[in-house]
């Protein structure tokens, strides 16, 4: 299975203050610079890899493939994929904000309503996670393994 996150307001903070990560490695994490991740993203990449899934990135953001692959790897964690606008634009042929099945995306986790009433328009599975959320984690989780 293939799991992609977005990550303003669902990873990265914006508009919302929840607790951050600490990078594997504060001294390297500094140099490499950067945005930091949400608090609980290391403890949700480990179970999707147990569970033997992909993990993404889908956002809607101009960031860099490298840049964002860079963000997670401070953490130890290792993206599969990785799609932003620019990739986004160049290959979705569906008139939405983003469109998980052309990538071969099985679900994707965000924070935007709107993406929600795409996902039903559009027959995707998406998590939509508050951005308060303390619990996004356990969410996350049993949407995914109800399958």
């Amino acid at each position: 299975m293939r799991i992609a996150f977005d990550l303003d307001n669902t990873l990265i903070r914006c508009a919302h203050n929840f607790p951050l990560e600490r990078p594997i490695c504060p001294v390297w994490a500094r140099l490499l610079g950067g945005e930091p991740l949400r608090q609980g993203i290391i403890g949700l990449h480990d179970f999707c890899r147990k569970q033997g899934w992909e993990v993404w990135v889908y956002t809607t953001s101009y960031r860099r493939s490298w840049y964002i692959r860079k963000l997670f790897w401070r953490y130890g964690l290792r993206l599969d994929g990785v799609v932003n606008q620019e990739r986004h634009q160049r290959e979705v042929r569906v008139r939405c904000t983003k469109h998980p099945p052309s990538f071969g995306i099985d679900w994707l986790v965000d924070d935007a309503p709107g993406v929600g009433i795409e996902a039903q328009r559009h027959t995707f599975r998406v998590v939509l996670i508050p951005p308060e959320a303390d619990d996004w984690v356990d969410l996350v989780k049993a949407a995914l393994l109800e399958k």
